[in-house]
């Protein structure tokens, strides 16, 4: 007999936020940043390109840095973001191979410097530590795996209105019975995110806008019911 297997549209918008761009540990980093030491960066610091092998791995205590590629057309492919509690470069600082893609500050960044010496001391005597380091790069592996299929399977309407969910459920916050994203999000962004050109993000979100699901108040986009949001994507 086949298994009837949960439909990919229902599974990302009944788990929206197992499956996100945005990386951190939700059981801190206070552990790692002990073994390490601070740096304030500006916006907009290169902090690894492809082809260099890190020496240094990172712990984000503020900001926000994104992992990107540079398109043939110049503007940038964004795979993830990292924000405050999280890790970055450790796998190639592990096995010493060099980065694939960019590595940038998208706002003023206070970062923990760790060396490969200090971290692999501490993993040897902390097995907290090493699990927190486990779940850092499986998490990357698991959101790649997840942009993969949705790259192969699904149409860019659908992944405009999984991104809505994924910010949704990340900065979202309660407003007069709706969810408010209380974070800036540009059309540009959302292209930059899902590999889009920006008039097709543009149109997509005006269709939103026209189905009365989403609309914008003081700048920021707010989804007036996440379920009827979800619908819609169900019948995409």
């Amino acid at each position: 007999m086949t298994q009837n297997l949960p439909y990919e549209n229902n599974f990302y918008t009944e788990y929206p936020a197992r499956l996100t761009r945005f990386l951190f540990l939700p059981r801190g980093t206070e552990r790692l940043e002990k073994i390490g030491y601070a740096k304030t960066l500006p916006k907009g610091h290169i902090i690894s390109k492809p082809g260099e092998v890190p020496s240094l791995c990172y712990v984000i205590k503020k900001g926000r840095v994104i992992a990107f590629e540079v398109t043939p057309s110049g503007g940038e492919r964004v795979f993830y973001m990292m924000e405050e509690n999280s890790l970055l470069l450790e796998a190639n600082l592990f096995l010493r191979i060099p980065a694939f893609v960019y590595f940038k500050t998208s706002m003023p960044t206070e970062l923990i410097c760790i060396s490969r010496e200090s971290l692999l001391l501490a993993i040897a005597g902390d097995a907290q530590m090493a699990f927190d380091i486990i779940e850092s790069i499986s998490n990357k592996f698991l959101s790649s795996i997840d942009q993969m299929r949705q790259n192969y399977g699904q149409s860019s309407k659908w992944k405009i209105s999984n991104l809505l969910l994924i910010f949704a459920d990340r900065f979202g916050v309660p407003y007069d019975g709706k969810i408010l994203i209380k974070e800036k999000i540009s059309q540009q962004m959302i292209a930059n995110l899902l590999g889009i050109n920006r008039v097709t993000a543009t149109r997509i979100m005006k269709e939103l806008r026209d189905l009365v699901l989403i609309e914008q108040v003081n700048g920021y986009y707010c989804i007036r019911d996440i379920e009827k949001l979800k619908l819609h994507m169900e019948h995409i």
